[in-house]
């Protein structure tokens, strides 16, 4: 297999000697500039950027090689695997109209149809290959199982699984091939991944996230609020990558791009203006002028992006993004990044563009921005980690005022009342994120509220009432907000058996107004509220000996 085949080249730039120039069809193409090689990887980004860009001849060589090599690298580092399914031919049309030339098409192809009307069908379950459909007959609830289910007119649970397909706008011949595609045999990937360790859902006594549930257009993220646990049917996955850019924690992560690929690919973009191009955008035959020094960034979509992915790019890049796309659903991240960006610079950082005339617009407007860059490609960082880091060296010493919490990207302060906080911790075990620690050097508790996600299950697990509060607050741009503050603290108590430091004197103090009047007249038991686990044993074993 060649590596790396380009076909044609009427403009005459020199190549790498890494890629195979050809002037007609081959076969074994791993990366292609055109579909007619077949290859396994399409990147039509390498024929835009020759044909549009106002590079020179050499940076133009350069940076083909380039795009060849990121492309190369996103294959290498990506973790969505691909699955089949067997699919048989059993399919259920839903349609008011008498559909006599497709059933005869599809019966031609050995497809079993069974065609029922609108007022029929009360809802679909399953996945493709697997499908429930509930039909109500003489006011009787029938189950009926297919493989595919097609439909004219939708009713919300039609697309919310694999394996159904408006048909309205498609030829028979587009239906037929849209079936073929997909049986005997269904294809699928796994577009997302998942750490549980860090969801702000998983194994928790109550409830305090499910965005990914909420925001996802299918049946792909699913909460079983009685286990607190996410499942996931990747079957069932539209890849639009919606649910990774609201999840707070960065517990779900884009299998076609991982964070760490990502920012292994962003390596190549240092010091260029950065065009990040959504797969879903045909780009052959658009004419703009690509003025110097601005290089196309291919993704399957470009919905996954947080406000970390695209501060990340701004500080890598040290200028404007543009992002060409539709449907932009990752608006808050965006907003966010750039409401910054107009406190700091007095201008958005994130450019949006969906057609020609607004693409254009966007290129000409993108420039270097100074004192922007900032190179931290640290993938241990948490996600929030990463954003406030990149943050604070963004606004240095400034003072921007604050943000608002938005819907889904929230930000906030704690505050703890240290007249009632026993520094029993629990609170810190709560976090997952790293916003709330116990420091052991001054037996404090401590807070860094960039990190907080203001999910509230560290106000929720407090065993004291109103001592921790959390308010919702929005972000302080200002270098204080992005650092640990003490919250509360006390001094250690000292076993008066043994003289050991073992729990903080108002844990001690709280626990023994609590027990003492149970223990009343009991000088032993009284004495353990002020022992270590060892001589609390030890006391109690000399006063049976008494006894």
């Amino acid at each position: 297999m060649k590596d790396f085949v380009f076909l044609k080249n009427d403009d005459l730039i020199p190549l790498s000697d890494d890629i195979s120039i050809v002037t007609d069809i081959c076969e074994d193409v791993f990366i292609g500039n055109s579909l007619l090689l077949n290859p396994e990887v399409y990147a039509p980004e390498i024929n835009f950027y020759l044909k549009n860009s106002k590079d020179n001849i050499l940076k133009k060589s350069k940076t083909i090689d380039t795009l060849y090599k990121i492309r190369s690298k996103v294959y290498d580092m990506g973790l969505d695997l691909e699955y089949t399914k067997e699919v048989g031919k059993n399919v259920i049309i839903v349609s008011d109209d008498d559909e006599i030339k497709l059933l005869e098409e599809l019966k031609k192809q050995d497809y079993k149809i069974l065609k029922i009307s609108n007022e029929e069908c009360q809802v679909v379950l399953g996945s493709i290959g697997e499908l429930c459909v509930i039909v109500l007959k003489n006011n009787e609830q029938i189950e009926l199982e297919c493989d595919f289910f097609l439909y004219k007119n939708k009713k919300d649970s039609y697309d919310k699984q694999s394996g159904c397909y408006d048909i309205n706008n498609l030829s028979n011949e587009e239906v037929l091939k849209l079936l073929n595609n997909n049986s005997p045999k269904y294809k699928f990937r796994n577009y997302i991944s998942y750490d549980d360790s860090i969801c702000q859902y998983h194994n928790r006594r109550s409830i305090h996230c499910g965005k990914c549930d909420e925001i996802c257009p299918s049946v792909a993220i699913l909460k079983d609020d009685e286990k607190r646990q996410l499942e996931f049917s990747h079957i069932d996955c539209v890849n639009c990558g919606e649910c990774v850019s609201i999840c707070p924690s960065g517990a779900l992560d884009y299998a076609p791009m991982s964070r760490n690929s990502f920012y292994e690919v962003l390596k190549f973009y240092e010091d260029r203006i950065i065009l990040v191009i959504s797969e879903d955008k045909k780009i052959e035959d658009l004419n703009i002028i690509l003025k110097e020094n601005v290089m196309p960034f291919m993704v399957k979509t470009d919905h996954f992006f947080d406000q970390a992915h695209l501060l990340a790019m701004l500080q890598t890049s040290g200028a404007n993004v543009i992002i060409y796309g539709d449907n932009i659903t990752n608006k808050e991240a965006i907003d966010l990044v750039n409401e910054i960006f107009q406190k700091k610079f007095n201008h958005d950082g994130v450019l949006l563009a969906n057609d020609e005339i607004t693409l254009q617009n966007a290129i000409n407007q993108a420039n270097v921005i100074p004192k922007l860059k900032f190179m931290i490609n640290n993938t241990s960082f948490l996600k929030r980690e990463d954003f406030a880091m990149r943050v604070k060296e963004l606004i240095q010493d400034d003072k921007l005022g604050n943000i608002p919490s938005k819907e889904w990207i929230r930000y906030g302060k704690i505050s703890v009342n240290t007249n009632t906080c026993t520094l029993c911790l629990a609170c810190v075990g709560s976090c997952n994120v790293g916003a709330l620690i116990a420091d052991a050097k001054d037996n404090s508790l401590k807070f860094n509220a960039s990190l907080c996600t203001t999910c509230g299950y560290c106000e929720a697990s407090c065993a004291e009432k109103d001592t921790l509060v959390l308010q919702r607050s929005g972000i302080d741009l200002e270098k204080e907000y992005f650092s640990f503050i003490t919250l509360a603290k006390d001094e250690l108590f000292a076993c008066i058996e043994c003289g050991k430091e073992f729990a903080t004197k108002k844990a001690i103090e709280k626990i023994a107004s609590i027990m003492k009047p149970k223990f009343l007249g009991d000088d032993a038991k009284i004495k353990t509220l002020y022992c270590c686990a060892e001589c609390k044993a030890k006391v109690m074993i000399q006063n049976m000996n008494i006894l």
